[in-house]
């Protein structure tokens, strides 16, 4: 009997390690986040992240350390080599600062449209579509609103997640593409 009771005041106290509370998470980080079981579910968290200037989601979209963006090679010009190791880090970076010069009631807007998708595996693929990305933003010295461009993303499945792998930037017009907004916004 006396056993008994030890066990029943001790099991209780060796299961309390099972129940850890823990902080929430910032209530923008986990907003709006679907988990990107298809590829469309990926470009849509990517969007929402990237309008709503959401830097955990927008984070959260790219695979770890073999992910690499490749600028339009005219906006990129003699900073080419600010480009040459640009990773999840730097994207994330471009991101704050970004968000830093915005007003926190702004939503940039993003629309991809002529989307084509190209599988290599069951697991990888292109996405290439056209871009138009509308930023609102309060640094004066960067005055364009509408970039435009064309956006290859290497996309890839792991984990039954898809994720951005790599990113290649084109510009297709006079306006200035994605590679201008990331080259001004990091060095801020």
């Amino acid at each position: 009997m006396l056993r008994r009771c030890c066990l029943l005041l001790i099991v209780p106290l060796l299961s309390t390690g099972c129940f850890q509370i823990r902080e929430p998470e910032p209530a923008d980080a986990a907003s709006d986040w679907l988990a990107p079981t298809q590829i469309d579910i990926l470009l849509a968290n990517f969007t929402t992240a990237v309008q709503r200037l959401n830097v955990p989601n927008y984070e959260r979209c790219f695979s770890g350390p073999g992910y690499r963006f490749v600028p339009d090679p005219t906006a990129a010009g003699t900073t080419a080599s600010l480009f040459a190791n640009w990773s999840v880090s730097e994207e994330r970076d471009y991101l704050n600062s970004l968000r830093r010069r915005t007003l926190p009631t702004t939503t940039n807007q993003l629309v991809l449209t002529n989307r084509r998708d190209q599988f290599f595996t069951t697991d990888s693929a292109e996405v290439s579509a056209l871009y138009q990305l509308r930023v609102t933003q309060s640094d004066t010295a960067f005055r364009a609103t509408l970039l435009e461009g064309s956006i290859r993303l290497l996309v890839r499945r792991r984990n039954n997640e898809w994720k951005i792998a790599g990113w290649r930037d084109q510009r297709t017009s006079a306006r200035l593409s994605w590679t201008d907004l990331k080259k001004y916004f990091i060095t801020r």
